[in-house]
């Protein structure tokens, strides 16, 4: 088909299709009778959003305290406070519009906008604005606990079958999130799938911890017990660990110290 074809065809359909009235319908879809039953919950159901949604004038407001707070409590000198790189301070801002409502979020959100505006630092990255949009306030209480003690042991359950082979019976199980009162302990295998693909956390499935007093105390962990089968002569355990990457180091100290 050559060009002019095709410009002849695609006018003669655009002329065949009730624009205006496409556009209507989506931008102002008909409710159902349904839909209208349910109009009244869905409106209270969202209107605490919006009380969580925060204006340029309260983050303003807000970074007015909590700026020179940072700097005070870091004995930064005045000399070394600079205006930050808008690749770093702009999507920060905006992020916070949204996410404000997580004090861990918020917190890290101003330690990586004041250390954008040390003149002394070099290591702040404009991904980690991005990291920060992508992280829940567990992953948040995870990273604190990995910030002072970057390995921990992991352990998964396997049963021998006859074939010679093995069947896992358990997902990977880490104390971490009961450590860091976690408010969902349970999504420990996600929450870390999400830091490692984030690429702050290293997992090494094939590798482990050589002091096994750090697996004895996932043994006796109570949530743990749970994965255990009553009867079960042929079970053996898949020792492993998972530590903060180089990037997760940078991130923490620069986020959360």
């Amino acid at each position: 088909m050559s060009d002019g074809n095709k410009e002849s065809f695609g006018g003669e359909l655009a002329k065949q299709l009730p624009v205006k009235e496409l556009y209507a319908d989506l931008a102002h879809p008909a409710l159902s009778t349904v839909g209208q039953a349910l109009q009244g919950t869905t409106r209270i159901a969202l209107a605490p959003i919006t009380a969580l949604v925060w204006g340029y004038d309260k983050i303003a407001e807000y970074l007015d305290v909590a700026i020179p707070e940072y700097f005070a409590k870091r004995k930064i000198k005045k000399e070394n406070i600079a205006t930050p790189d808008p690749a770093i301070a702009v999507p920060l801002i905006e992020a916070m519009r949204y996410t404000s409502h997580k004090p861990e979020l918020r917190e890290m959100f101003v330690n990586l906008l004041g250390a954008s505006m040390n003149s002394e630092v070099y290591d702040e990255h404009p991904a980690f604005v991005e990291i920060i949009k992508q992280l829940c306030s567990d992953e948040c209480k995870m990273l604190a606990i990995l910030h002072n003690d970057p390995k921990m042991p992991m352990l998964k359950l396997r049963l021998k079958v006859d074939s010679g082979g093995a069947a896992d019976i358990s997902p990977y199980f880490s104390d971490i999130c009961y450590k860091a009162n976690c408010e969902y302990p349970q999504k420990f295998p996600e929450y870390l799938d999400n830091l490692h693909r984030l690429g702050l956390v290293e997992i090494h499935y094939d590798s482990y911890l050589v002091e096994d007093s750090y697996y004895e105390e996932l043994r006796r962990h109570p949530d743990f017990s749970q994965y255990m089968p009553q009867k079960c002569e042929f079970l053996f355990e898949k020792k492993s660990m998972y530590l903060l990457s180089e990037m997760g180091k940078k991130f923490c100290t620069l986020c959360m110290d």
